[in-house]
């Protein structure tokens, strides 16, 4: 909702900026989106006076193109025009050479079909004041002063609040609401519009009826008439106004309903009098299948759900969202019919909805309005159309209000303010935001040092409801910077996470360091995804659910595995080959007949490693990658000594390409290649491999925890050593030897090439490992090194009888 500043200081007398208000607002509450300009920046755009048209140019596009003399008083213009409102003696917005408009246009001096055309005569759309463009030039007030600033005349030299209000706070959706408002926050004096509608002519009740016939629906309907208008465009500065605020200025009195509308934020419409059969409204649900041509020209199908105003003959308007076509005002419209109302607000936002129309109106009624104001704005609105269209507003109101409704009275108690906030602000100061909020205060007498105020809030302020709402406005206008900040009570004890959330981090930054990506997959899985894995869906200890959302996810999940290969299989398809991935979760089953959950940890990986060096072929991954990412983790959380147990037959394992890896006689994770044939039903082209682990376990597993090791300090020197291993030797026991012969100067042992073919003997292969070397406290030299390594080629012969290939 746009506000001008201006208008908010006509019922307000504060000393205030823009700014300075806005932050106001915004510290109490009241949202404040944005201050700026009322008008985009326009420089040298002045008020000029039409003298004569000289002569006509031709037509261009449709548009009759003169050449007028124009006067800003000091001088006088030759300009082309092609409005069809350009006529001698109006005055209107004029751009002369040098002005600048919205977007940097300058205007120049131009030759426009052989005439000399020394600036613009400005529409609204061209000065951006709005869309209107069709009509023609601004026409400005026929005394505006000669060469003064448009912007001024037209009151847009000022700044635009846009207000975001939440749904509860219908009574700041206007600038008398956000006046008040800002009153209450600054103790600024508030002056709210005087209202002094002159009557005359006959009663209002020998013109118009108001019949309710759904109560339920309108608890109030008011109306007045105001005969012998004139329709006409309205005043400059109101059509400006309006433009300025989002709304399109249409006429006088279609103008005050919607000027009314956003001054003291209630809906009005206004019918012609004389095209409502028997001047008689009639509040009434619709009929079912009703059709009503509304204002924007559109056909609506209604249903008995809605609320229409109707005369006798038919529906004319529907109930707190759009008029109709069929009773708009004119330029022929002499008599006038007000309608003030309230409405259900649930009703009105059903309306809406359905029927897809969202206006100011509906926005507001389905908010709920306040059904006390109904007749002041009633003559607010006739005041302004007497003011602006002549006429004579016919004498009283209409209305129709079957069940009047009490205002409610709340008790709020110092002590409750205190204890809910803290403090105890005095009872002045607590008498004196209420008063400046609009309530209407009863201070009782003090009760063991309490303080009661018996508080009658008003319709306008339909959200307080309840003491602590009273609380909540208190402080808000007083300062929440006054509630002073406190230690809290009782004992103060550390938090301490849970050992899982302890062991899942650990995990988590050890698998992400290795180059793995966390995922988050679904808790429900599909069966036919459990028929791929080879396992039987129908099997008792899986947990389905009584009610799924859908087929696809209707079994809770009894591993992780399903979801990462849906994982892997996403990437794959979106040429996102490489995949290393893991997901710490829970799986599902029931266990001894009832649901049981556990934490595990899923890891899968396809397609290539990681590349070493630029130079270097890509591999692909294998079993192992999967292996070693397990025992990576298991290693991190301080687990170390676990055995290889490889398996037999597995429902979705390649067999004699998976295994376990256990700590003592406890199995805490299993690693395998997916078979084939589950690897086609997910969609893999390439081998992928699974392992998961049984975290829940692994926190069982005696953990021999991780020692800082710094980073050394001194060069390592590196040996190579191939030997020519018979088959029935594993590596590993080659490994063995050189970790027991090397002493403490070997830091590591890695396995780097295996060969075997022409230059090998039969049933022996030609095994190399990398061999490092490194002191703590000094740089190895090459002749320690070389002694090591003499010593180890020496110590393998003796105890594995196998012969050195090459030293490097």
């Amino acid at each position: 909702m746009k506000i001008p500043w201006r208008w908010i200081t006509e019922f307000l007398e504060t000393s205030l900026s823009p700014t300075e208000a806005a932050d106001r607002l915004v510290n109490a509450g009241v949202e404040v989106a944005s201050v700026a300009p009322a008008a985009p920046d326009l420089a040298g755009v002045v008020v000029g006076a039409v003298e004569a048209i000289e002569r006509e140019l031709g037509v261009t596009g449709g548009h009759r193109l003169v050449l007028a003399r124009v006067s800003t008083g000091a001088e006088r213009f030759s300009v082309v025009c092609g409005a069809p409102n350009c006529r001698p003696g109006i005055r209107t917005a004029f751009a002369p050479p040098g002005a600048i408009l919205p977007g940097g246009k300058r205007i120049e001096a131009v030759s426009v079909h052989g005439a000399l055309s020394q600036g613009m005569l400005c529409s609204a759309r061209e000065l951006g004041l709005g869309e209107d463009h069709e009509g023609g030039v601004l026409l400005l007030d026929a005394d505006a002063p000669l060469g003064a600033d448009v912007l001024g005349q037209l009151g847009l030299d000022d700044q635009v609040l846009e207000i975001e209000i939440t749904p509860n706070r219908i009574d700041c959706l206007s600038v008398v609401g956000i006046a008040r408002e800002l009153a209450a926050l600054t103790g600024a004096a508030f002056r709210p519009p005087r209202v002094a509608v002159e009557e005359r002519g006959p009663d209002a009740h020998t013109l118009a009826r108001v019949r309710i016939d759904a109560a339920a629906l309108c608890p109030r309907y008011a109306a007045r008439v105001v005969d012998g208008v004139r329709v006409a465009p309205s005043p400059p500065r109101l059509a400006a106004r309006l433009r300025v605020v989002g709304l399109r200025p249409i006429s006088n009195v279609v103008d005050v309903t919607n000027y009314v509308l956003w001054e003291r934020g209630h809906p009005l419409h206004a019918f012609d009098h004389d095209t409502v059969h028997e001047g008689t409204i009639v509040v009434r649900r619709a009929r079912e299948g009703e059709r009503i041509t509304t204002l924007d020209g559109q056909e609506r199908v209604l249903d008995d759900s809605m609320l229409v105003i109707a005369d006798p003959a038919r529906a004319i308007g529907i109930a707190g969202v759009m008029g109709g076509a069929n009773t708009e005002v004119t330029a022929g419209t002499t008599r006038v019919l007000l309608e003030a109302a309230y409405f259900h607000p649930p009703s009105i936002r059903r309306t809406s909805r359905a029927l897809g129309l969202g206006t100011d109106a509906a926005f507001r009624f389905e908010r709920g309005a306040d059904i006390e104001a109904l007749p002041e704005t009633l003559d607010r609105a006739a005041q302004l159309i007497v003011e602006l269209a002549g006429g004579r507003a016919a004498r009283g109101v209409i209305d129709v209000y079957p069940a009047p409704r009490s205002r409610p009275r709340i008790r709020l108690r110092a002590s409750r303010l205190e204890r809910v906030v803290g403090v105890r602000p005095p009872p002045s100061i607590v008498r004196e935001i209420l008063v400046g909020l609009g309530l209407d205060v009863h201070q009782d007498d003090v009760h063991q040092d309490d303080v009661h105020f018996d508080v009658e809030v008003p319709t306008f302020r339909r959200d307080l409801l309840i003491e602590d709402d009273l609380v909540e406005e208190v402080i808000r206008v007083w300062g929440y910077d006054k509630i002073p900040s406190t230690v809290p009570g009782g004992v103060l004890r550390p938090v301490r996470r849970p050992a899982t959330l302890r062991q899942a981090d650990i995990v988590r930054r050890a698998l992400v360091a290795a180059g793995a990506s966390e995922v988050i997959t679904y808790s429900f899985v599909d069966p036919a995804h459990e028929r791929a894995l080879g396992r039987d869906p129908g099997r008792p200890e899986l947990l389905s659910l009584l009610n799924p959302l859908s087929q696809e996810a209707s079994v809770l999940r009894p591993d992780l595995v399903g979801g990462l290969l849906k994982v892997v299989a996403t990437n794959v398809s979106h040429q996102l080959p490489d995949v290393r991935i893991f997901e710490i979760g829970r799986q599902f089953a029931r266990v001894d007949g009832a649901p049981a959950e556990a934490r595990s940890l899923g890891i899968a990986v396809t397609g290539a490693r990681r590349d070493p060096a630029w130079y270097a072929r890509p591999e692909p991954v294998d079993v192992f990658d999967a292996k070693g990412l397990v025992e990576h983790a298991l290693a991190a959380l301080g687990v170390r000594e676990v055995a290889v147990d490889p398996g037999g037959p597995h429902p979705f394992f390649e067999e004699g390409r998976w295994g376990r890896l256990a700590v003592g006689d406890c199995v805490v994770a299993e690693f395998g290649e997916i078979a084939a044939p589950v690897r086609e039903a997910f969609g893999l082209p390439a081998p992928a491999f699974v392992a998961t682990v049984a975290l829940d376990r692994v926190a069982e597993c005696p953990a021999v925890g991780n020692t800082f090791v710094p980073l050394p300090k001194y060069p390592a020197i590196q040996r190579d050593l191939a030997f020519a291993v018979p088959v029935t030797i594993p590596a590993a026991r080659v490994e063995e030897v050189l970790g027991q012969e090397g002493g403490p100067y070997l830091r590591s042992v890695a396995m780097f090439d295996l060969y075997t073919g022409a230059g090998t003997a039969p049933g022996v292969r030609s095994i190399a490992w990398r061999l490092t070397f490194r002191a703590d406290d000094r740089t190895l030299t090459d002749a320690e090194v070389n002694e090591i390594h003499r010593h180890l080629v020496e110590a393998v012969k003796k105890r594995l009888d196998i012969q050195i290939r090459g030293v490097e």
